[in-house]
């Protein structure tokens, strides 16, 4: 459980900084509104008040925004190696899947440890029946 709150409050952390190079986007308010709920939800789960079903509706929504903003020709993500449109549609998307992926780790571990602790009680409850 360590684990999940400590990669919580780091990714809580860097989706704060990702709020804050928001700025001189050209849609800011939603990328700052999309990052700032993100690192609400990642500090929520580090102490474990969000809802899985809120973490679950967050990674429905990021996947069909991926798949949504994903460019018709992918042509990387450094400026300079293809059209402006298609890197920063790339570079949106894959923000919106890295923030499907880490809330799908944290329903991941909390099922894990929630299995250990029960195997771990299935196995102390047997040694001293």
């Amino acid at each position: 459980m360590m684990l999940k709150k400590i990669l919580a409050i780091l990714f809580g952390l860097a989706f704060l900084s990702f709020v804050a190079m928001q700025y001189n986007d050209p849609d800011p308010a939603l990328w700052m509104a999309i990052y700032g709920l993100s690192a609400v939800l990642c500090f929520l789960s580090a102490f474990d008040k969000a809802p899985h079903g809120l973490l679950w509706v967050a990674i429905i929504l990021c996947t069909a925004g991926t798949l949504y903003m994903w460019p018709d020709k992918y042509e990387g993500l450094s400026v300079g190696s293809g059209d402006i449109k298609n890197i920063e549609e790339a570079r949106e998307a894959l923000g919106l899947l890295l923030v499907a992926a880490v809330f799908g780790c944290f329903i991941f571990l909390d099922k894990y440890t929630l299995r250990s602790r029960k195997a771990a009680d299935q196995l102390r409850k047997t040694k001293w029946a």
